[in-house]
């Protein structure tokens, strides 16, 4: 064996040994920016978690009602909040007509006495194929400001995001440099 076979013999194991040390650092960055991508989605799931809710169930259930009526609260009903225990909520119930027929819904998550009166007509939406499917619309305004939540939202989450990266990387550099150091 000449000498320069020897040289090559002697730095194929240091060479490998640094590539099974860039790929171990390469799984560990991996693996540390799939386990820490949980916080910024927990984050933005509990700032926007409602606004998520609304927009999919605005979006769902305009596909499903089609038919744009007219409802009158007709009653409140008193019952124990879900949140709270010590709480009581009132919920209205809605009076609506179509085809000849009357009928009534009462929306389970509404706990808006204040904002809706007794005798007012609201725009409620319905299902064709089953008048009982029905939805109360939000407003302009509340569908501007879900989304504008989830933009927020998203932002925060880029931001979350890119700083726990940033932070991995920086960390696997200073181990990196640690070893070369001691080595």
């Amino acid at each position: 064996m000449d000498n320069n076979n020897k040289i090559f013999a002697k730095e194929a194991p240091a060479v490998q040994k640094i590539k099974e040390e860039s790929r171990l650092n390469l799984f560990v960055i991996i693996a540390h920016i799939i386990a820490f991508s949980f916080i910024p989605i927990l984050a933005v799931l509990l700032i926007c978690g409602e606004s998520f809710k609304t927009m999919h169930e605005y979006y769902v259930m305009k596909k499903k009602c089609d038919v744009v009526l007219r409802g009158t609260i007709v009653e409140f009903t008193e019952s124990v909040s879900d949140f709270d225990p010590h709480e009581t909520v009132y919920r209205p119930v809605f009076l609506y007509e179509y085809h000849g027929q009357e009928y009534r819904y009462q929306p389970y998550d509404m706990n808006m006495g204040d904002e809706f009166a007794l005798g007012k007509k609201y725009t409620i939406m319905i299902n064709s194929d089953d008048p009982y499917n029905a939805y109360i619309p939000p407003s302009k305004s509340e569908i501007r400001y879900n989304k504008a939540f989830i933009k927020a939202g998203a932002i925060i989450y880029l931001i979350i995001g890119t700083g726990v990266v940033l932070l991995i990387i920086r960390s696997v550099r200073r181990k990196k440099c640690l070893k070369q150091d001691n080595a």
